[in-house]
């Protein structure tokens, strides 16, 4: 019996190797489809338009800003020029009132000799009755007449002066005193609040005068060639306002004036009724106790 002979792998092929498992294969979405054509790359996203198609725009058109300026096109050039005028010589009011100075551009200009001499009129009269307020306050305060009777009330805390005082004078006691004072404090306090509340409308009606006589002055520039008379109507408005502009700063002074005057005399009256008159009552009482001479 031959023994087994050894297997020999030298002469016979080698087996094929098995095929690879199949592994998942991520999504490229930058890859070219093969079906179809190419796409071509999409433009920048558009705003949604209800007005219909738009037109193109010819080539090397600029695209009008978003933002629509103060003075667009429906404004007269002349309004356009004044108000580059109002920033270059008024840029302080120009940048608190652009708004009111534009509305009152396009109010005077075109010029015309009858809006300038009406300019302002409105104003003029609305200040006319806050100045009539101001002097009703101004003689209010006068007729109350609080540093004499805070005077007098001063005066009865004293003994009288002479012999003839003291046999004559019928001294009045400070407690006399004590209703008017009261009365007194209160209508300080109420002038008070009423001539701030006035004050506040009198610096209204000076800054809209301040306004227009800002665009006068601006109108006066834009039309230095027109004629005399064109002229003169403008100095002679722009004048009558700024006077009127002066005399609301003065009542506006006087008025802060009596108002620290009304302080001090309420504060006083105070004084006099919280502390003066209880410390004399307190001593006439003591003076008047039976073991007191």
């Amino acid at each position: 019996m031959s023994s087994p002979k050894a297997f020999d792998f030298g002469d016979e092929p080698a087996p094929p190797a098995p095929p690879a498992p199949a592994t998942p294969r991520a999504f490229a979405f930058d890859e070219t489809q093969q079906a179809g054509p190419t796409p071509s790359p999409a433009g920048p996203p558009t705003a949604l338009s209800f007005d219909g198609p738009v037109e193109p725009a010819p080539a090397g058109t600029a695209r009008s800003p978003a933002a629509r300026p103060l003075f667009d096109s429906e404004d007269h050039p002349a309004v356009r020029d004044a108000l580059a005028l109002a920033w270059a010589d008024y840029p302080a009011l120009a940048a608190q009132a652009e708004q009111r100075l534009a509305a009152l551009f396009r109010r005077i200009l075109p010029v015309r000799l009858s809006l300038v001499t009406e300019w302002g009129e409105d104003a003029l009269a609305e200040q006319a009755v806050l100045l009539q307020q101001v002097a009703a306050l101004v003689l209010q305060f006068a007729q109350m007449a609080v540093p004499a009777l805070l005077d007098a009330a001063l005066a009865s805390t004293r003994e009288p002066a002479g012999v003839f005082g003291r046999l004559f004078r019928r001294p009045s006691s400070p407690a006399d005193y004590k209703p008017a004072l009261d009365t007194a404090r209160s209508q300080l306090l109420r002038f008070m609040a009423d001539s701030e509340a006035a004050t506040g409308k009198l610096e209204a009606s000076a800054h809209s005068l301040s306004l227009h006589g800002a665009v006068l002055a601006v109108v006066a520039r834009l039309a230095a060639g027109a004629d005399a008379g064109l002229q003169d109507a403008l100095l002679q408005r722009r004048t009558l306002i700024q006077h009127a502009i002066r005399q609301a700063e003065l009542s506006i002074l006087q008025m802060a004036q009596l108002r620290q005057q009304s302080a001090d005399l309420a504060a006083q009256v105070s004084s006099f009724l919280t502390v003066t008159l209880p410390a004399l009552e307190l001593a006439r009482t003591q003076d008047a106790r039976p073991g007191n001479k």
